[in-house]
């Protein structure tokens, strides 16, 4: 028999023989390998799933949140701007012309004169000063000076 070396067919005569096939049964272990797999892609879907909807919900906290600042900075503007036209009113009812204006004619009320003052005075003795107006003011002027005057005098 010839053979060619380039081809040596002999080597294969055996080989016709195929291997038989068998499927081998998965072990416990496997069978929980596998169960844990799809455990993990839910748990991560899960997860991802609320890591979405606590962002989604934080952002209409946060846009709510927006929405009550704009309305309370509103009315804080609001109450600063009544609080100024009140304090405007207040200064202008307060004004002391217009009170006094309003005294003397509503009221009928005049300006306290210096006859009207009263002092008292402590010293050694008791007594009561009382301003007059006009000439007895005057008087009491002059004789007080020359009290003082005599008294200068007087060794």
């Amino acid at each position: 028999m010839q053979t060619n070396t380039a081809y040596d067919f002999s080597l294969f005569e055996g080989r016709d023989e195929r291997p038989k096939l068998r499927v081998e049964k998965r072990t416990r272990r496997q069978k929980i390998k596998a169960g844990l797999g799809w455990a993990r892609v839910v748990t991560f879907a899960a997860i991802f799933l609320a890591l979405v909807v606590s962002v989604l919900y934080s952002q209409v906290q946060s846009t709510e949140l927006s929405a009550q600042l704009r309305r309370e900075q509103d009315r804080l503007e609001d109450l600063q701007s009544e609080y100024t036209y009140l304090t405007n009113e207040m200064e202008m009812r307060t004004n002391l012309s217009a009170v006094q204006e309003y005294a003397a004619n509503v009221l009928k009320m005049i300006k306290m004169d210096r006859s009207q003052i009263t002092y008292v005075t402590a010293a050694q003795e008791n007594s009561v000063e009382r301003f007059d107006g006009g000439l007895r003011r005057l008087a009491d002027g002059l004789t007080h000076t020359i009290a003082s005057f005599v008294e200068y005098l007087e060794p």
